[in-house]
């Protein structure tokens, strides 16, 4: 589903030329790695790169929100925004995978507009 997020480029410190950044993938990670995350999955100058959202994030979020949940849609774009900042700041996202907790959920969801 790589049109949930428009592809992007981005200027990354730690590599020589602009990062060129798609949307692979959005999925429960507790099946395939037993992770308690969503996983998205995103090819950076075509080597891939997992950006990990809490699940127990998601539920305090919710709890805390009323009942207030993000979409597949959200996340995927939340996730992106992530990846974006921590190219911009200068880490090799293709060292590790990257993982949202619930500071950074609230921080980049509301940057996002949507919390």
């Amino acid at each position: 589903m790589s049109y949930i997020v428009t592809p992007f480029e981005v200027t990354a410190k730690a590599l020589s030329a602009p990062a060129q950044v798609r949307f692979v993938h959005l999925f429960p990670a507790i099946a395939t790695r037993h992770s308690d995350t969503i996983d998205c999955w995103f090819r950076v100058n075509g080597q891939r790169v997992t950006v990990s959202i809490s699940c127990a994030a998601l539920t305090e979020l919710r709890r805390q929100r009323e009942g207030k949940t993000l979409s597949d849609q959200q996340l995927a774009e939340i996730a992106a925004l992530h990846l974006r900042r921590t190219l911009e700041r200068g880490y090799d996202a293709t060292q590790a995978e990257l993982y949202i907790d619930l500071a950074q959920l609230r921080k980049l969801g509301g940057e996002a507009g949507y919390l």
